[in-house]
Parts: C-alpha cells; structure tokens; sequence
C-alpha cells in the first residue's frame, strides 16, 4: 500500500502532545460511581497521566473495559508511585485505608478523600508528612452507585469543598488545578485550626 490512509488511534498507543498532567501517575481507590467518574475525567483532560484502579477483580476488570483505567489490582502496592491517590471508598473506607498508604506509596503524594474530612481526620495525622491529605466533596447528587453509574461529565459545571486535612498550600492548589481540569469550581474552606 502506498502514500495515503489514515492513521487510526490505537488504545494504549503513543499519547496526543500536549500540556503536561497536573498529575503524572494517578491512583483510584474506589472505582465506583464517583471514582469511576473521576478516573474518566482524568483520562479525558490529561491522556498522557496512568490512571491506576484499586479495587476488587470485577470492579478493575470493569473499568479496563470501559477504559476508565489503565492498570489495576486489589492490592494496595500498585499504587506504589501514584503521585495524587484518591480515595474514593466511602468516608469510613477512606479512613479506613489511610494507615496502609506509608507502606504502599514510596514517595511523596497527594491523598485526595472524597468526602469525610472528618472521618479521615484522624488517621490522616499519622501519615508521613510525605503524603498530604486534603478532603473532597463535589456538589452532586449521587449518581447511583457502581461503576456503572460513572460519567467522564460528572463532575462538569459542580462546584467542589475542599479543605485541607494534613496537606499545605501548594497541595491544595494542586488538587484546584485538578478540581479546575476536569470542569469543577472549587470553593476552598480555610484550614482548621
């Protein structure tokens, strides 16, 4: 065949150039409705980012079909060298989970809990200053629960609380910027004292 065709995209092929992701390596513990949702968020604004799913079998299994993840597994260590981890579990699974994030992230990362500031308030202080905790609650009605109630849009237009547990700063700019990418409007509460 000479000259001409059309290249087709390939799934998992070289990315579009572009801005460089807020977040490199994303990790989703929870891949429900909301972590589903925001995993495809994610993968729409920044493709070049890995979308990493934390989950049970069928839950992951789902989510590569749906490609809302790139690589996923039940166990916590494939999250190893995410740079943000959203939790996104429930309140008391995110408080839950909290504890085992020292021995499975190696660097430092920003912990996004989706919802329950107070619950993870807790165990958060804890944690290595390594891992910054800021809490995360969209203005949206639930959506139903499982992944099959996931939108990449969810999110689009929905004003987002943002407090920050443990994190500073620049960590909470961050998750702004992320907040911001995928079509939120933050109203960010000052930090406790």
């Amino acid at each position: 065949m000479s000259g001409g065709g059309t290249r087709l995209p390939v799934i998992g092929g070289a990315r579009p150039p572009g801005a460089p992701p807020g977040f490199p390596r994303i990790a989703i513990i929870g891949i429900g409705a909301l972590g589903g949702s925001l995993a495809m968020a994610a993968r729409r604004v920044w493709p070049q980012s890995l979308v990493i799913g934390v989950d049970t079998p069928g839950a992951i299994e789902a989510a590569m079909r749906l490609h809302a993840i790139d690589v996923g597994s039940g166990d916590l260590m494939i999250a190893g060298d995410a740079d943000l981890v959203v939790l996104a579990g429930g309140p008391a699974e995110n408080a839950r989970v909290l504890p085992y994030l020292p021995d499975a992230i190696a660097g430092e990362a920003i912990v996004l809990a989706l919802g329950g500031a107070d619950e993870v308030a807790e165990a958060a202080r804890s944690l290595p200053v390594r891992l910054q905790v800021v809490a995360g609650l969209p203005s949206i009605a639930a959506p139903g629960s499982g992944l099959h109630a996931a939108r990449a849009d969810l999110f689009h237009g929905r004003a987002w609380t943002i407090a920050p547990v443990t994190a500073g700063r620049e960590a909470v700019e961050r998750i702004d910027g992320l907040i911001r990418a995928i079509s939120g409007g933050p109203d960010v509460e000052a930090p406790a004292t």
